[in-house]
């Protein structure tokens, strides 16, 4: 018994080799290796850091909206597995909320109002749960049935806004637009100065501005929320409200009457971003807002998507890449197919020496004229520009023609993709692939392979 001692929990194991002799002996078994310790128990951290790996696994960005709800639905089973798992789990289920339906933000909205009303003083964070907890709130997908949808998402989210402290990323749907109440709501709620994603923002122009002087410098709601986000680094604006004609005279901006100290005093103030890298602006016309935006200063500006408002859209375009062009890696132009196939304007400003930066140029219908380089028509031999991908809708012979002469201008340009055409699948017949769009492609794929570019479909595909 000595040997097997107090200290181990095993129980003294005897061998009695000869059982039925007269005086039978025993023996202590002893263990030939060392009792295994028991292993410590993971801390909470390094679970956190393990699941958020099968929470955060990054698969719900390639799937639709209904198996989205389905994986979701699944990751909420973590909370059942076991119960030290429920509070590492609930964080991090609430970091990244998604809502499908206005009944399911209701749900949310007063989850989150009946949470913050039993949150007593004496707890030492401010900020109740699990309010505190989300991160990012996504209404991108959100269905509206019937007509009181949008108010009762509008009233919601102006409830939401103040319990949400540390909200980083917020993409609402374009459809939506928010009252006054709801924004000045998320402009006043504690953490909106370290808001860094905004998507998705609708506006609403007022149709009664006919020139740039009877702009009012006074900030509205929208502005007054992107005042107080000076660490916004995505931007997203959408407008849909029809466009008073008369703004269309408009379009011809000064460029030095937006420097000019006395036609500034007319402006509206500049904001203060020094960290936004990406901005879109989907149909926003010439407005306090895009004034504003004009004569904010954007250092970190890398991303630029712009979707003109109407068919007079070259100039606004061209002003709005003179000011913020010059640091752009990335420029997509998205035109409508209702707008006619004239840019109207006979004398753009030519993209690539607005952008001396740029690497990723994505084109759409109509293709616009402003691909050019003015020392061209001078005989001076251009400099080289950076640009690599460039990507148009559909490939043409007259727009070959134009790539052609800016090749020699671009020599790290190494691919050509035509987004909205897909090559064939192999075994198809030979004069089925020099037929029509096929056709076409393969002779930009043969010219463009002299220079080393390849031609890729919307899949980003290449048959060679």
């Amino acid at each position: 018994m000595g040997l097997a001692g107090p200290q181990t929990e095993a129980p003294v194991i005897f061998l009695r080799p000869r059982p039925l002799a007269r005086s039978p002996g025993s023996f202590i078994l002893l263990p030939l290796l060392p009792r295994p310790r028991p292993l410590k128990p993971l801390p909470s951290e390094v679970w956190s850091k393990v699941l958020s790996y099968v929470i955060d696994d990054g698969e719900d960005g390639r799937m639709g909206a209904p198996e989205r709800r389905v994986l979701f639905r699944e990751k909420w089973r973590l909370l059942f597995v076991c119960k030290p798992w429920v509070d590492v789990v609930l964080p991090l289920l609430y970091s990244r909320v998604h809502i499908f339906t206005v009944s399911t933000l209701q749900k949310f909205a007063t989850h989150l109002y009946s949470s913050d009303q039993r949150w007593d003083s004496i707890r030492r964070i401010p900020y109740s749960t699990p309010g505190r907890w989300v991160q990012m709130l996504d209404l991108s997908e959100v269905v509206f049935v019937h007509s009181t949808d949008l108010l009762s998402v509008d009233s919601n989210l102006a409830r939401m806004f103040p319990l949400l402290p540390f909200l980083r990323s917020l993409y609402l749907n374009p459809e939506m637009l928010l009252s006054n109440r709801t924004l000045v709501a998320l402009q006043t709620k504690d953490g909106i100065s370290d808001l860094r994603s905004l998507k998705g923002l609708k506006i609403s122009v007022p149709g009664g501005h006919a020139s740039v002087q009877h702009f009012v410098p006074n900030r509205d709601a929208v502005t007054d929320l992107l005042w107080h986000c000076p660490r916004l680094e995505q931007l997203d604006i959408v407008c849909t409200d029809a466009i008073n004609p008369e703004l269309e005279s408009v379009i011809d901006l000064d460029l030095s009457s937006l420097r000019d100290e006395e036609g500034a005093g007319s402006l509206p103030p500049p904001l203060h971003l020094p960290y936004l890298r990406s901005l879109c602006l989907s149909a926003v016309p010439i407005c306090p807002l895009f004034l504003t935006l004009l004569r904010t200063p954007l250092p970190a500006l890398r991303h630029l998507m712009v979707t003109p408002c109407s068919d007079q859209h070259t100039s606004q375009l061209s002003t709005l890449l003179s000011v913020h062009g010059c640091n752009l890696i990335s420029l997509r132009i998205n035109t409508p197919r209702h707008l006619p196939t004239s840019t109207g304007d006979p004398s753009p400003s030519p993209v690539l020496t607005s952008c001396p930066e740029l690497h990723y140029l994505a084109l759409d219908h109509p293709l616009p004229v402003v691909l050019t380089l003015p020392a061209q028509a001078q005989g001076v031999s251009p400099h080289p520009h950076p640009l690599r991908v460039l990507t148009i809708p559909r490939p043409s012979a007259r727009f070959l023609r134009e790539v052609e002469v800016l090749l020699p201008c671009l020599p790290a340009l190494t691919v050509v993709r035509a987004r909205a055409v897909r090559w064939l699948r192999a075994g198809v017949s030979g004069k089925a692939l020099e037929a029509g769009v096929q056709g076409e492609m393969h002779e930009w794929r043969r010219r463009l392979a002299r220079r080393g570019v390849r031609l890729v479909d919307g899949e980003w595909r290449d048959p060679g």
